[in-house]
């Protein structure tokens, strides 16, 4: 596999909850434009990409979510000012938490959805598409919906 060329590097996660009943998968949507997608942001110095997505997350939703082993997906697009951005995606769970927007990030709108209507709400083909693969890796290591 040949080496990704890119500008700006960010990490995130794709969040669920529910394990042996209807997953649920939570999507940020952004309060000025609309734009739904997942919690992710620029890597700090010395961070590893786990440690970015774990902070991203917590920042974005002020969830503690834990990473699921064997999921780390990248998705690179141009940006408006010409520049190149790699996105690197874990997946990650959380339970008995809810959302809510951090006083001192961004705010952020959340939305709790099952897999096909999170789907429909993505702003992005290439989050539809890591929504996508996310549920089937789920799919393969027996969570269910109910």
């Amino acid at each position: 596999m040949g080496k990704i060329a890119y500008d700006e590097k960010s990490c995130g996660t794709v969040l669920f909850t529910g394990r042996g009943e209807e997953l649920r998968f939570l999507l940020i949507r952004s309060t000025q434009d609309g734009k739904s997608g997942f919690p992710k942001g620029h890597v700090e110095a010395g961070e590893s990409e786990v440690e970015t997505a774990l902070r991203e997350t917590w920042e974005e939703t002020s969830l503690h979510a834990k990473i699921i082993d064997g999921f780390r997906r990248t998705a690179c697009y141009p940006l408006k000012n010409g520049r190149r951005k790699l996105v690197v995606y874990f997946l990650a769970s959380y339970e008995g938490e809810e959302p809510r927007s951090n006083p001192d990030f961004e705010s952020y709108d959340f939305l709790s959805l099952p897999y096909r209507e999170a789907r429909r709400t993505l702003t992005f083909d290439n989050a539809k598409e890591l929504l996508d693969e996310a549920y089937e890796f789920l799919s393969s290591l027996g969570y269910t919906d109910k």
